[in-house]
C-alpha cells in the first residue's frame, strides 16, 4: 500500500461532502466493493494524491532554488486541509478542474500557493494520481484473488477423489471428480493472477513531462539552476514511489487503461464461469452443491421452500458489465488523437473505478462461496447412479474396439440401445441398459457377460487420472503461486 493515501487522523477541512441519498449515486458508491477500494477511488483520495504530487514537485524545485522553505512548508502543513466541495465550487467558477484544485489549495496555503503547479500541465497531476489509484487498487485485489485460489486449493484437496457426474452440452457425459472440477476454476484464476502481476508491472505513471510530453516548460524553468528536466522528473517520481514511462503525450499512455481492464475483465470472466456453474449445480434437478446461507435467509417472499443461489447470481450480474467496460477502455486508447483530446476523460471516470469495485466485490463473494459451500454427497451419488447405465456404453465401446470390432459398427449398436433405454426411462420404466447389453449376442459373443457386469461396477470409478492430476496441480502450480509452495 502506498504511504501517501489519506490516513485516519489527518487534519481536514470542516467542509464535508453533502452528496447523499437525495441525489443519484452509483450503486458501487454504497453497495459494492470494500471500504478500502471505495476510499482509493474517492475524490478525497484523488485530490489528496494530487497534492502529494504538487508537494513532491515543490520539494524538488526547492533543491533547484525555485521554491523557498516557507512556500514548501506551507504546502506540507496544509496538505490535509482539503475540501472537495470547495474544489468543485471553484471548478464550476473557473471552468477547469485542476484550476479549481490549485485555487482551493492556494486559499488554505497562500504562501505555497504562489508556486504550486509551477511549470506543470494538468495531466502531470491528474495522470500520475490516477496511475497511483490503479496501483493501489491492484494491491487491494491481489490478496483477495490469492485468497479465492487458496480456498479452491483446499476444496480440490478435500474432493479430489469424490466421483461425480460430468456434463457436456448440459447432458450427462461421464464421471469426473469434484476436486478436478474445482481445479479448472482455480487454473483459470491462476492465469488471471499471472496477468494481474504482469499488468501491474507494466502500468507506469506519465512522469512530469508537460503539455505534450516534451518537458519543454521544465527545460525553460530549470535553465541555469544546474538541474535538468530529466533529473527534476526522476526526483519527483521517486518521492511518489512509482515508475514512469519514457515517452508520453499529454497523458499517461491510455493503453494502460486497456491492459488494466483486460486484467479485471479476465478475473470477472473466471468468476462468472464458476458462479454460473454453481447455479446449475444448485438447481433443484441436480442439487449437488449449496452456497452458504444465513440462518433464516429468505429465498422467495412467495415460495418459502426456495433457496435461491443469490451470491452466485450476484457475481454474474455484476461481472457481466466488465466486457462493456473493456470495450470502453479500447475506445479510449484508440481515439486519443494526436497528443490528446478531452474525449478520453469522461468515460473512464466511471468505468475505471467501477470495474475495480465490481471485481473487488466479486472476489469477496466468491471466497465466501468457496469456503462455505456444502457438497451433498448423497445427491452426487444419486446422480451417478441415475446416469451410470448410459455411461457404461463408453467403457463397452472401448472394449469392443479392442477386440477388433469396427468402431462405427460398435457405436451404432450402442446408440440404438441408448435410445431404447432413454425411451423406457421417460415412460417411467426402470433403466433397461444392463439387460439390453447382456441380451445382445453381438456384444456378449465378443466380450462375455462377465465383462459387461464388470463395466457396470467400474463405471463409478471411471475417472482416469483425475485424482493424481489434482495433487500434481496443487503441488506444482497452485501452492507455489500463492505461498511459495507451502500448503
Amino acid at each position: 500500500m502506498f504511504p501517501f493515501m489519506i490516513q485516519e487522523g489527518e487534519p481536514r477541512s470542516s467542509a464535508r461532502s453533502t452528496f447523499g441519498f437525495e441525489t443519484y449515486l452509483s450503486p458501487d458508491t454504497y453497495k459494492y466493493g470494500s471500504k478500502e477500494m471505495r476510499q482509493i477511488w474517492s475524490q478525497e483520495n484523488f485530490w489528496s494524491l494530487g497534492r502529494d504530487i504538487w508537494i513532491s514537485a515543490a520539494r524538488t524545485q526547492k533543491e533547484a532554488g525555485l521554491v523557498s522553505d516557507s512556500q514548501l512548508d506551507d504546502l506540507v502543513k496544509n496538505k490535509g486541509n482539503l475540501s472537495v466541495e470547495r474544489i468543485l465550487e471553484l471548478e464550476r467558477e473557473l471552468g477547469h478542474d485542476v484550476a479549481g484544485a490549485i485555487a482551493a489549495f492556494s486559499e488554505v496555503a497562500p504562501i505555497g500557493g504562489e508556486i504550486v503547479h509551477q511549470g506543470m500541465t494538468s495531466e502531470d497531476k491528474l495522470s500520475n494520481a490516477e496511475i497511483i489509484q490503479i496501483l493501489q487498487s491492484f494491491d487491494i485485489l491481489r490478496p483477495k484473488l490469492t485468497g479465492v485460489i487458496g480456498a479452491f486449493g483446499k476444496r480440490i484437496d478435500e474432493n479430489k477423489d469424490l466421483v461425480c457426474m460430468a456434463w457436456t452440452h448440459l447432458q450427462a457425459a461421464e464421471p469426473t471428480t469434484m476436486g478436478y472440477r474445482f481445479a479448472k476454476y482455480a487454473q483459470d484464476l491462476l492465469i488471471d493472477l499471472r496477468l494481474l502481476d504482469f499488468v501491474k508491472g507494466e502500468v507506469k505513471g506519465k512522469g512530469i513531462k508537460g503539455a505534450v510530453g516534451t518537458s519543454a516548460s521544465f527545460e525553460e524553468m530549470l535553465e541555469g539552476t544546474g538541474m535538468t528536466a530529466e533529473e527534476h522528473e526522476k526526483k519527483i517520481m521517486e518521492q511518489l514511489g512509482i515508475d514512469y514511462v519514457s515517452i508520453s503525450d499529454q497523458t499517461y499512455p491510455r493503453k494502460f487503461l486497456y491492459t488494466t481492464l483486460s486484467s479485471l475483465a479476465g478475473i470477472g470472466q473466471s468468476l462468472h464461469r464458476f458462479a454460473l456453474d454453481l447455479q446449475i449445480l444448485q438447481s433443484s434437478a441436480i442439487d449437488e452443491v449449496s452456497e452458504p446461507r444465513r440462518k433464516k435467509q429468505v429465498g422467495s417472499s412467495a415460495m418459502p421452500h426456495k433457496a435461491n443461489p443469490v451470491i452466485a447470481e450476484n457475481i454474474d450480474s455484476i461481472t457481466e458489465e466488465l466486457p462493456g467496460m473493456l470495450n470502453s477502455a479500447w475506445l479510449t486508447g484508440a481515439f486519443v488523437t494526436l497528443e490528446r483530446t478531452l474525449r478520453d476523460s469522461a468515460g473512464k471516470r466511471s468505468y475505471l473505478p467501477e470495474s475495480f469495485l465490481i471485481v473487488d466485490e466479486a472476489l469477496m463473494r466468491a471466497e465466501r462461496i468457496v469456503k462455505g459451500m456444502e457438497i451433498h454427497e448423497n445427491a452426487v451419488r444419486a446422480n451417478l447412479e441415475k446416469f451410470a447405465p448410459y455411461m457404461v456404453t463408453e467403457i463397452v465401446l472401448g472394449a469392443l474396439v479392442k477386440t477388433g470390432m469396427d468402431r462405427k459398427e460398435a457405436h451404432e449398436i450402442l446408440v440404438g440401445h441408448s435410445e431404447t433405454a432413454r425411451d423406457d426411462v421417460r415412460s417411467g420404466k426402470p433403466n433397461p441398459m444392463k439387460n439390453l447389453l447382456l441380451g445382445d449376442s453381438r456384444i456378449t459373443s465378443v466380450l462375455g457377460a462377465e465383462r459387461i457386469e464388470q463395466a457396470f461396477e467400474s463405471v463409478f470409478s471411471h475417472v482416469g487420472n483425475a485424482p493424481s492430476k489434482c495433487t500434481t496441480f496443487l503441488e506444482d502450480e497452485l501452492y507455489p503461486a500463492i505461498n511459495g509452495g507451502n500448503n
